[in-house]
């Protein structure tokens, strides 16, 4: 019994059987609060993230047309070729509906369409007057996006 009380006597085991159990970890309203903060951001951020995305994809498809063209002029004064292949998109289908597909021409009309159930413009660039044309999507909150006027 003796050793038990001079175990008890040591000022670090004191210190240790008088603490509280609730003065270590986090209450539930603070956990709360931390949840409520997260989902706070959450909703401020997602919607920044998702307008970002939509741009990198508008922007992807204007620079993929402007470099087709200029491939296919590059080819045809280089190695003579006319032949080129489409590129491919995440978000948009390239196409050429006028001219002949695959062959550099100053007849080309090059265009890139949203893949369905994308709500974004479509673009047009014809290589032979350098115009840039541009269709708003039917809707969504980014349908205009890089279009402004019928022109980009």
């Amino acid at each position: 019994m003796l050793l038990v009380k001079a175990y008890l006597a040591q000022p670090q085991v004191k210190q240790v059987l008088s603490k509280k159990p609730t003065e270590e970890g986090f209450s539930l309203i603070e956990l709360v609060v931390v949840v409520a903060v997260l989902a706070i951001l959450a909703a401020i951020a997602i919607p920044a993230f998702t307008s970002i995305n939509d741009e990198a994809r508008v922007s992807g498809a204007k620079t993929t047309l402007a470099n087709l063209t200029k491939e296919c002029a590059v080819k045809l004064v280089g190695t003579g070729s006319k032949a080129y292949q489409l590129p491919t998109l995440n978000s948009y289908q390239m196409s050429v509906p006028l001219g002949s597909a695959g062959v550099c021409g100053n007849t080309d009309i090059y265009q890139a369409t949203p893949t369905a159930g994308i709500n974004l413009p479509t673009f047009v660039l014809d290589a032979a007057s350098g115009g840039k044309t541009c269709t708003v999507a039917a809707s969504g909150s980014n349908r205009g996006l890089g279009c402004t006027g019928g022109s980009w």
